[in-house]
């Protein structure tokens, strides 16, 4: 029988103890290297993109000869304005992709030592890292297409008497659906979409999946019509067994399998508010369940560095109101067009409360 990838020694090439034991100085040099990984390490500009740039002796700033602008490793990143420490930082995403079925914000704030607002924060970030390459696939070849519940159910009663209804039909009315197309073949990608039925993801499948491909489902209503959008169509009948002539979906099932380890056993509940952030998460972790975790943290890291500051959770827990996170985010489009532009700052009285009736 062949050995399990995650007991073999491939699996493993960084542990968080090489990462905790780093000191601060040697830390900021992983990150600073990570951050300008293009550049082999060395600091460029964010602003123009020049590389010739001052660097601080008494701080870690940078300034760029060309533009003069200040700027530090983490400016203009998902990290921006941090107030953890290099070394959390690193060993928190370290932490965060070892978790095969996932890691919960709980445990990572018992990890790190931190609050558990910052642990959640920091674990959505990761997880928007994770759906930024998600979000640059496009299945082909043999794609199979299947859907998940997700948002728990209703436990049946233990004696058979108390139970009514169809027992079927018992399940909580606010739980979403989880719709993969994943590709079949060797290092096959997949694309998740948290929908209210399957029949909701038609669009959502239509525009990702190249027209190419030949779909396999099983006989699930909401996909019948494949067959004219997609080159070829083949369904399953689960009523009749897991493969019929051959046509099966079995590693969208193995896929979906592992989502409701991660509800069940790690997570415990999916916000629907969130529900997307976690369907991209765990179908990234399917999709690189075969690589090390020491090439999976570059990665993730690579990525959330390499990302703009979420507008979202900037400011996430001091429950501002939605029309005031919409006059910051333009706000800050304006200002950037403005300074492109070489004029002033937008004054700050153009973006007042708005009246109230």
């Amino acid at each position: 029988m062949a050995q399990h990838f995650l007991l073999s020694a491939k699996a493993v090439t960084l542990s968080v103890l090489e990462v905790a034991r780093m000191s601060d100085d040697e830390a900021y040099e992983a990150f600073k290297a990570l951050r300008f990984a293009e550049n082999d390490g060395e600091p460029y500009c964010p602003h123009c993109g020049c590389d010739a740039v001052y660097t601080f002796r008494a701080r870690r700033l940078f300034k760029c000869k060309r533009c003069e602008k200040q700027f530090t490793v983490t400016s203009g990143t998902t990290f921006r304005s941090r107030k953890m420490s290099f070394g959390d930082i690193l060993t928190g995403v370290l932490t965060f992709v070892n978790g095969v079925n996932g890691n919960a914000a709980l445990r990572l704030r018992r990890d790190l030592g931190c609050s558990y607002k910052t642990a959640f924060v920091l674990v959505q970030k990761l997880r928007r890292a994770m759906a930024s390459m998600q979000a640059e696939v496009n299945p082909t070849g043999e794609v199979e297409i299947d859907g998940v519940f997700i948002g728990g159910f209703i436990r049946p009663e233990n004696l058979k008497a108390d139970r009514t209804g169809d027992g079927r039909r018992q399940y909580n009315g606010r739980r979403r659906t989880i719709v993969t197309a994943r590709e079949r073949r060797a290092g096959g990608r997949s694309r998740a979409f948290v929908v209210p039925n399957e029949k909701a993801a038609d669009p959502f499948i239509k525009s990702v999946v190249n027209e190419a491909a030949h779909v396999i489902t099983d006989e699930q209503p909401a996909f019948s019509r494949y067959f004219l959008h997609f080159a070829d169509h083949s369904t399953v009948n689960h009523s009749v067994g897991l493969v019929v002539d051959g046509i099966h979906v079995n590693l969208l099932e193995a896929q979906h399998s592992r989502i409701r380890r991660a509800e069940r056993g790690v997570y415990l509940h999916i916000s629907g508010n969130h529900a997307q952030r976690f369907a991209d998460e765990l179908s990234w972790r399917d999709d690189f369940r075969r690589v090390d975790n020491g090439q999976q943290f570059r990665m993730i890291a690579t990525r959330a560095l390499n990302l703009s500051p979420d507008a979202e959770l900037v400011g996430y827990w001091q429950k501002r109101p939605d029309w005031l996170r919409a006059a910051n985010r333009r706000r800050g489009l304006k200002a950037l067009t403005h300074r492109r532009r070489g004029r002033s700052k937008v004054p700050i009285s153009a973006y007042s409360s708005p009246a109230t009736g």
